[in-house]
This record gives C-alpha cells, sequence and structure tokens, in this order.
C-alpha cells in the first residue's frame, strides 16, 4: 500500500511539474511571446531583465538586443547596468530558495502523516516544517526587498 501510494504521489508531482515548467502553447501566448524578450520559466526572470530593446526583424518576429552600459540614460549606467543584472540574479536565487521551503513543507507534512504517531518522527516532521516555514518567509522578504531596489534602479535609469 505504501508502496502504491509513493507511486500515485510521484506521479502527481511530476505532471504537476512537467504542466508548469511546459505549458501547452497556446494561440494567445504565441501572439504575447513574439513581442517580449524577457521570457520567465516558473516566474524567474533572466540576468538581463530590463536590459532590453525590442526591435522587429524582417519577418516581423521580435528580436532583443541587451544594451550596452552606455546606451543606459542615468547619473551612472555602469553601475545601474551592474546592479541590475545583480539584482536580476538575487531575485532568482530567492524565488528559487521559496520553491526550496515549499518543497521542504510538503515534504515535512508527508513525514508528519507517515509518522504513525511516534513521537520521535512527530517532532523531526514538525522541526522540518517549522524551518521551512521561516525560510520560506526570508525568501519572501528577500524577494520583497530586491523587487523594490530594482523598481528604485529602473525609476532613475529612465
Amino acid at each position: 500500500m505504501k508502496k502504491i501510494f509513493s507511486l500515485v504521489l510521484a506521479l502527481i508531482l511530476g505532471i504537476t511539474v512537467t504542466t508548469v515548467v511546459f505549458p501547452s502553447e497556446t494561440q494567445a501566448w504565441s501572439e504575447l511571446s513574439q513581442d517580449k524578450c524577457e521570457h520567465s520559466i516558473l516566474g524567474l526572470r533572466p540576468w538581463f531583465a530590463g536590459l532590453t530593446d525590442e526591435a522587429k526583424d524582417s519577418t516581423g518576429k521580435a528580436t532583443c538586443i541587451i544594451k550596452s552600459p552606455g546606451q543606459i540614460s542615468s547619473d551612472n549606467p555602469q553601475a545601474t547596468y551592474f546592479w541590475t543584472i545583480v539584482l536580476n540574479i538575487s531575485a532568482d536565487i530567492s524565488l528559487i530558495a521559496g520553491y526550496v521551503a515549499i518543497i521542504f513543507m510538503v515534504y515535512g507534512g508527508y513525514k508528519y502523516i507517515m509518522s504513525t504517531g511516534e513521537p520521535g518522527k512527530v517532532a523531526m516532521a514538525k522541526s522540518i516544517i517549522t524551518n521551512a516555514l521561516i525560510g520560506l518567509v526570508i525568501a519572501i522578504l528577500a524577494t520583497v526587498i530586491v523587487n523594490t531596489i530594482l523598481m528604485v534602479i529602473g525609476a532613475n535609469a529612465s
């Protein structure tokens, strides 16, 4: 019974991850994606987010050209360029930390259910869930801070 439950859980998790990572191609999505340079997977932004110029080639598709630091209108364009890249990467890292925290919460819940009332296993599962919640709060706060800084830099760059 335990093997069947684990197999069903793994199958549901696999289907969910596949659906999120590889969404079906719809007409609206394909039209939207032709006009955007900065595609994302699972909400992760590319390192060059906010540093691209969109242009159309001869076929009408969008071509994305990454700006050089000299093309940024700011008091200190090199610093703005550098910190935009650093903050894009740190936002992705904090988002990945949030995903990992959610995975650990699910794992802790699974351990809690499978503990069958044994005090040691219950305590370990509660510890996993508590630590995952703390990690999730830290990841959310980090994302908010990074996005706020990016907005301030973006306001200065334009």
